[in-house]
């Protein structure tokens, strides 16, 4: 417990310490502009260091949401003590306010500001140590606090990076780098919750620019729900906080071109402006002014843009695709599959590209024709066009949990038993290799079709194609393949229905 000697100082204190971000600004405000007041009438003189600690004391109400006014007036009253009271030579090397910056991160509540009770009184059990009243410190003080205010509005603040933002760094570069190593999903996950619900700017600003530049990634690379829910939340919230449009300063040209800039750097930006010391070492290399990366307006369209991306994906891998359409692609005017054009379509597919998806649609179009169709031979043939797809293409949930349905229902009982084909099956490689889909495609159309399609070279008989063994032990690797990929998901769906999990 700290001893404040003054009894009035003692009893302001009391009243600065209750001025948090939920505090009402009817409480609130005029103890700030008290305190701006006197430490503007005389920003060097012998009590500015009371109200600097004031300041700081209610630096969670200021970086909050207070009026606009009074948080102009108080940056402005800081930077003139800070100042001030530098004009002194002090001669101390460093001050006790600099080793707080190397763990000062804004995205933790427990670390917003630098402590400033200690000038204002003592702590028993932590006698006050050499340089905590020096002018120098009380400036150091003045200037970060300034800072957490409004990011960037003061000078000569120590570089300093904190070593979990450091570390955040890191991992993040690995990963969008594509070799990371540690689990991305995870990781990306974790970045999504650190954001409050009264964030100071610089901790709102590094979680939109984080997410920003993640987004490609998570895209493109990410196959897990939970992290897209996370990160369209965060999003939806920081996008709340951001509030409506309007107020921008700056012209449309000075707003950063996120485009011009590499990844990597965008990643070093979204962590560093989280935090006085990093704000520090980020003024230091940017081109630009440095205060229009925590512009809200500028911000705003990041993060619509960016969630716009995600729901986009969101919709494409864990939701119900319409294949209705495709009726047209792959059934012909007597009703018989265009097999042809259907195995075409797997032939072609490349998942660097839209074919990719036309593949997965394809393998998805299959399973629901085969819940639907009652034609024997039809219901074989879309059977081992599901198993294929599941076997070459790495499906998204909302498209591999309908297609794994299928695969569920292949009777795995005949696994226990020798097969009368001995080894006469056809290799698994004949249907997970991508060098040998022209290969497989001419089986399953002779399979289909045979008055049509010619006999492959080393054609299987027909009865080889509907074996249970076979069938059976095509479906079981991808059954566990897709098991283990959509683990998560299945669980938040309640869906245990795996034999082979």
């Amino acid at each position: 417990m700290i001893v404040i000697p003054d009894a009035r100082t003692a009893e302001l204190y009391a009243q600065w310490s209750r001025a948090g971000a939920r505090t009402d600004p009817a409480e609130a405000e005029p103890l700030a502009l008290d305190c701006v007041r006197r430490l503007a009438a005389d920003p060097g003189g012998e009590s500015a260091h009371v109200w600097v600690a004031g300041l700081a004391e209610m630096v969670r109400y200021l970086a909050w949401r207070p009026r606009p006014e009074t948080a102009r007036a108080a940056v402005a009253a800081l930077v003139a003590a800070a100042s001030a009271l530098d004009m002194t030579d002090c001669g101390h090397e460093a001050h006790p306010y600099e080793e707080e910056l190397e763990h000062l991160s804004e995205d933790s509540w427990g670390s917003v500001g630098v402590t400033a009770d200690y000038l204002i009184g003592e702590h028993p059990e932590h006698p006050r140590l050499e340089g905590e009243l020096c002018p120098g410190n009380v400036a150091g003080i003045a200037r970060v606090t300034a800072d957490v205010i409004a990011p960037f509005s003061a000078s000569g603040i120590p570089e300093a990076v904190p070593e979990e933002h450091a570390q955040s760094v890191r991992n993040l570069k690995e990963i969008l780098n594509d070799y990371p190593v540690i689990e991305p999903a995870p990781e990306i996950e974790s970045n999504t919750g650190y954001l409050s619900d009264r964030p100071t700017r610089g901790a709102l600003a590094g979680y939109v620019l984080t997410q920003h530049v993640t987004v490609p990634y998570a895209v493109h690379r990410i196959t897990l729900r939970p992290v897209f829910d996370a990160m369209i939340r965060g999003l939806e919230q920081a996008l709340g906080l951001l509030g409506d449009a309007g107020g921008c300063a700056h012209a449309d040209d000075e707003h950063p071109d996120e485009d011009d800039l590499y990844y990597e750097s965008l990643a070093e930006i979204g962590f560093h402006v989280r935090s006085p010391g990093g704000r520090a070492e980020l003024a230091g290399w940017l081109d630009e002014p440095a205060d229009v990366w925590v512009c809200p307006d500028y911000l705003r369209g990041l993060a619509q843009e960016s969630l716009g991306e995600l729901r986009s994906a969101h919709e494409e891998l864990f939701g119900v695709r319409d294949t209705s359409g495709l009726d047209a692609a792959f059934v012909r005017p007597d009703g018989h599959l265009d097999i042809g054009a259907l195995t075409q379509t797997f032939v072609d597919a490349d998942d660097l590209d839209d074919s990719g998806v036309a593949g997965q649609n394809a393998g998805l179009w299959a399973a629901r024709r085969h819940a639907e169709t009652t034609d024997p031979h039809e219901r074989l043939v879309l059977l081992h066009l599901a198993l294929w797809a599941a076997s070459v293409f790495d499906l998204p949930y909302g498209v591999g949990r309908e297609v794994r349905a299928l695969l569920r229902a292949v009777d795995p009982e005949p696994l226990d038993h020798d097969c009368p084909h001995g080894d006469g099956h056809p290799d698994a490689d004949l249907r997970e290799s991508v060098h040998r889909r022209e290969e497989f495609k001419a089986h399953l159309d002779h399979l289909y079709a045979p008055a049509e399609f010619g006999a492959p070279e080393g054609v299987y008989p027909a009865d080889v194609w509907t074996c249970a063994s076979l069938l059976a032990d095509w479906a079981r690797d991808p059954i566990v393949a897709m098991d283990e990929r959509y683990e998560e998901m299945d669980e938040e769906d309640d869906d245990d229905g795996s034999i082979f999990r």
